[in-house]
């Protein structure tokens, strides 16, 4: 029967572990046909016959399951037909399925992950047009964009690459003289836009497919280049360590809490499976969202909670992939995951959260290199540090006054006409906000930034957010959390909204107020009259030229203690953790004001 077999030309390609047996083929059709219900006579069995130059087995047949629409306790159930086919060529392994999945045992067992440099470039070589594009970001913050995604006739004259570096391809899809193809390099999918195909010509196609995958000569295509680098983990220089690991809290949402989403949590109460609430899911996801240390020990790759003191889990890194290990987070010790179609507990495939975080690599590592990145079961490398961070420190402001100043705003008295000397408040005042015709101070309450300035006489246009702090010097993120997530959660309101903007008006036309002080400091610095400033803030909105600045201005960085760490870096001398942190804070800033059409600065001490 499996002639009258028609299907589409995608499939799933793998690396084989180690040969696939006749035995292993009968096991794993037998274990598949045990898990469902009602199985009806095979439709048709194949166990590796030889066929177009590939051995091929297959297996249809149909069961029974209940409607996804309706509860158990309905009772009610629909027959379906399902088939999977595993067609074995050299050391790689296509699978076509439907209705049917290979259970993680075999996967396991018998296959791996096939590299995301050799898809690249199988599917994306030089030949290749994008047509649409989805990209995730390599960062594991909370604030920045963490995935994107493209479509048009030729994603290279559209996709700005300004901040492409810090961005993985999950997925594209391309026009090449020989068909449209799609491929996902996380999971290994490959498909061709085309009519149906019998088995013989979906063997055909994928051989030729298999063919791709291990030619090692064809380049890809410069376009995707532009984007983070497949890298293989064996690859990884002598010295550098994992520093932090985060989970894909992101991915693991829409797995379970999405319209369609085919997981759910459960848990043990009382020796009863009971399956979790969309309120307790997020109480769940909101302890895994978190950034997690990563320490040497002796015993090897520690993961540590975020009191910095208990270790929840283990990190290591093999030969294809890095394992999270004993993974005790102890908010989801006895939480496990299942397949929503079957009642709570009762999920063959299910099991503890913890371990499908790893099966499913739903986590993120960054390393000692600041260049590395392990996102979506895959190595990375951002190939913009190879100068040494010199796109980094081109942010990077020094300003002198910072080194003498003692405190963020200063003291505050009535009556007082000016922000105290040596405050950073001032720096900005005196020497970084000195291009701007209009000066506004937007300190406290509905506040935008700590000042917005427009330059309006000069060309081109510009409207540029201040937001000032003051701190030790330090080479930690902890100074920059809360001036980062000002400034990337205002990027929108650098439009100056015409809705927004009458309350502005009003609240910058009282004297500034602090500490119980009420000063004669004017929150319109420069710029003239309400009307004058309201007519600035009209000329930069209808700019065709307006060009966008934000900038964080703060004493606890400087400059050139940054620029030896990187020199240090190039020498071999691994960063410190806390570095590390900064370091993929500021290019997660940098990457955000980028996506928004700002340029970004951090003005610091030399």
């Amino acid at each position: 029967m499996i002639e009258h077999l028609t299907v589409s030309r995608a499939a799933y390609f793998y690396a084989r572990k180690k040969p696939l047996s006749q035995e292993a083929i009968r096991r794993l059709f037998r274990i598949l046909r045990a898990q469902t219900t009602s199985p009806s006579q095979n439709l048709f069995y194949l166990n590796k016959v030889e066929q177009g130059g590939a051995a091929c087995s297959a297996i249809c047949f149909s069961f029974e399951r209940a409607p996804s629409f309706l509860e158990h306790a309905a009772g009610a159930t629909e027959r379906v037909f399902g088939f999977l086919m595993l067609i074995e060529r050299g050391g790689l392994v296509a699978v076509i399925k439907a209705g049917l999945d290979l259970p993680s045992w075999f996967k396991s067992d018998f296959l791996s992950k096939v590299a995301n440099d050799k898809v690249e470039r199988a599917i994306a070589r030089h030949d290749a047009v994008f047509e649409q594009l989805r990209l995730k970001n390599m960062s594991p913050s909370k604030m920045a964009l963490r995935s994107k995604a493209f479509e048009a006739s030729d994603l290279e004259n559209t996709v700005p690459t300004a901040s492409a570096n810090r961005f993985v391809a999950l997925g594209y899809r391309v026009r090449r003289p020989d068909g449209n193809y799609s491929a996902t390099p996380g999971t290994g999918r490959i498909s061709i836009r085309s009519d149906r195909a019998n088995h013989l010509q979906i063997i055909a196609w994928a051989n030729a497919v298999i063919d791709a995958l291990e030619a090692d000569n064809e380049p890809s295509a410069p376009f995707i280049r532009n984007f983070a680098r497949p890298l293989e983990l064996t690859a990884i220089p002598a010295g550098v360590r994992p520093t932090f690991i985060a989970i894909d809290v992101p991915a693991l949402s829409e797995r379970l809490l999405e319209a369609d989403a085919s997981f759910r949590l459960v848990e043990e109460r009382d020796g009863v499976q009971v399956a979790l609430t969309d309120a307790e899911t997020h109480q769940i996801l909101e302890a895994l969202d978190e950034s997690f240390s990563v320490r040497v020990s002796r015993s090897g790759l520690k993961v540590v909670a975020a009191d910095g003191n208990s270790q929840i889990g283990a990190v290591k890194i093999g030969k294809t992939r890095i394992s999270l290990q004993k993974f005790a987070l102890p908010a989801v010790e006895r939480v496990a995951i299942e397949d929503r179609t079957f009642l709570p507990g009762e999920d063959p495939e299910g099991k503890p959260l913890a371990r499908y975080l790893d099966r499913e690599d739903l986590f993120a590592v960054l390393f000692s290199d600041l260049a590395i990145a392990y996102v979506d079961g895959a190595l990375f490398r951002d190939e913009a540090l190879a100068g040494g961070g010199e796109n980094f420190l081109r942010h990077l402001i020094a300003e002198p006054l910072l080194a003498q100043a003692n405190s963020e705003k200063g003291n505050f008295a009535d009556g007082q006409i000016a922000f105290s000397e040596h405050s950073v408040f001032r720096s900005v005042v005196d020497r970084t906000a000195n291009d701007c015709d209009v000066l506004l101070c937007d300190d406290l309450g509905d506040e935008w930034a700590d000042f917005i300035g427009l330059t309006t006489r000069a060309s081109p246009t510009m409207v540029s957010f201040y937001h000032a702090k003051h701190g030790a010097r330090s080479l930690s993120a902890a100074a920059f959390h809360d001036a980062v997530g000002q400034a990337m959660k205002n990027l929108g309101r650098m439009a100056l909204p015409v809705e927004a903007m009458a309350a502005k008006y009003t609240s910058w036309q009282e004297p500034y107020r602090n500490n119980g002080a009420v000063t004669a400091i004017s929150r319109m610095m420069r710029g003239g009259t309400r009307a004058d400033i309201e007519a600035a803030v009209t000329t930069a909105r209808r700019a065709p030229d307006l060009v966008k600045r934000v900038f964080i201005v703060t004493s606890s960085l400087s400059r050139a203690q940054v620029a030896r760490v990187f020199a240090d870096a190039a020498a071999g001398v691994a960063p410190s953790a806390h570095f590390v942190q900064l370091y993929w804070l500021l290019t997660t800033f940098f990457a955000s004001c980028a996506e928004m059409g700002a340029a970004s600065y951090i003005v610091c001490q030399p």
